[in-house]
């Protein structure tokens, strides 16, 4: 079974809130993933997985550290944001997310033409990267972009031609850093892909349980 621990640690949104992430939680349980709610960073050595997801307090030097070595290590670790650096999460994210090489830019993306329900917020993308097959498009809603600044950093999930960054940013959207351990730091723009609103939408529930299990 893959044990993923679920990061409350930084005041991130918990996975047991049912209205939310119930969803989530079931789908896991289903695909035989544990997904369990940590609020100490020292237990994080006990899981496969950790994730932040929309972490709003900031990393001190010495968290930074320990969860660089996790990956060195061969742990799977997820940090996930959100557009528009609201309460500074894009800011709070690069404090993990740049010692990794990849940078948040807390903008914004719309795209007119591929989106869901008629929402140029809500995007959705074929335009996906070293994933399964069976993810082929996705939903991303309210993500910000990304920038890329280690060789070791690959892409997963790019906008398609029509999607645009308010900033005039490259449309880069999730993307992992590859340790030669096999670990992985996985970064994404946006936390609410995979909330109850969301799963459902195409392959989003794929890509979910992907993320977890990498």
């Amino acid at each position: 079974m893959r044990k993923v621990a679920w990061s409350v640690a930084h005041q991130e949104f918990i996975v047991s809130d049912h209205y939310y992430f119930s969803k989530l939680q079931r789908y896991s349980k289903e695909a035989g993933i544990l997904i369990e709610e940590v609020d100490d960073i020292e237990k994080f050595s006990q899981y496969d997985t950790i994730i932040f997801n929309y972490p709003e307090i900031p990393f001190k030097e010495y968290e930074v550290d320990y969860i660089e070595d996790l990956v060195k290590k061969g742990k799977t670790v997820g940090i996930f944001g959100y557009y528009k650096n609201e309460d500074r999460i894009a800011d709070t994210c690069n404090g993990l997310s740049e010692r990794f090489g990849i940078h948040f830019n807390g903008d914004i993306v719309i795209d007119n033409i591929n989106n869901y329900d008629n929402d140029n917020l809500l995007i959705t993308t074929t335009d996906l990267y070293n994933l399964p097959d069976n993810i082929e498009k996705v939903m991303l809603a309210c993500t910000d972009t990304l920038i890329t600044r280690k060789p070791q950093v690959r892409p997963l999930v790019h906008g398609e031609d029509t999607a645009e960054s308010k900033q005039g940013n490259e449309v880069l959207l999730f993307a992992e850093y590859v340790d030669p351990s096999g670990g992985k730091f996985i970064a994404g723009g946006t936390c609410v892909f995979w909330d109850n609103y969301s799963i459902d939408l195409y392959n989003n529930k794929e890509f979910s349980l992907n993320l977890l299990t990498r």
